[in-house]
């Protein structure tokens, strides 16, 4: 009888497991500083976002919104049309850009450029930003810590 209820009770915790899985598995991919833009299938009335340092919202139509992806990290996202429905509920996980990208930083400082194939410097979409320490030639050769993501 013991053995049945210790069958049980692991098929109860696996249950469990495969439904809290579902939600990472089909988390909807942005990268960093890029827009994705989705339609709903009815106006939007409310969107909520669970953490707006890593994801935010912009609606583009009242059926069509624009996800940016603000830093990295998974998030989540539900829009409710007018009568309180939930009409989108998804994971949000922000991925690093497509193309090379190189962060320098000075103390707390930070110069972000892409680099593919050349330099330039990277004005981040969500923070006001100093003005541009120069042309990449004037970079110095030991920056204090060098960053590269692909």
């Amino acid at each position: 009888m013991k053995r049945v209820e210790s069958y049980k009770a692991w098929a109860a915790a696996l249950a469990a497991l495969m439904l809290a899985a579902p939600m990472a598995a089909n988390a909807m991919m942005v990268r960093l500083d890029e827009n994705t833009v989705l339609d709903l299938r009815a106006p939007a009335g409310t969107v909520l976002i669970g953490n707006p340092a890593i994801a935010d919202v912009s609606l583009v139509t009242p059926s069509r919104v624009a996800i940016l992806g603000r830093g990295f990290g998974e998030t989540n996202v539900v829009i409710t049309d007018r009568m309180g429905r939930v009409i989108f509920s998804q994971e949000i996980r922000v991925a690093p850009p497509a193309g090379t990208r190189v962060s320098i930083y000075r103390g707390e400082d930070v110069s972000n450029y892409s680099c593919s194939p050349n330099c330039a410097r990277v004005v981040p979409a969500s923070d006001e930003v100093a003005p541009a320490p120069g042309p990449v030639s004037d970079i110095p050769t030991r920056p204090t810590k060098v960053s590269m993501g692909r």
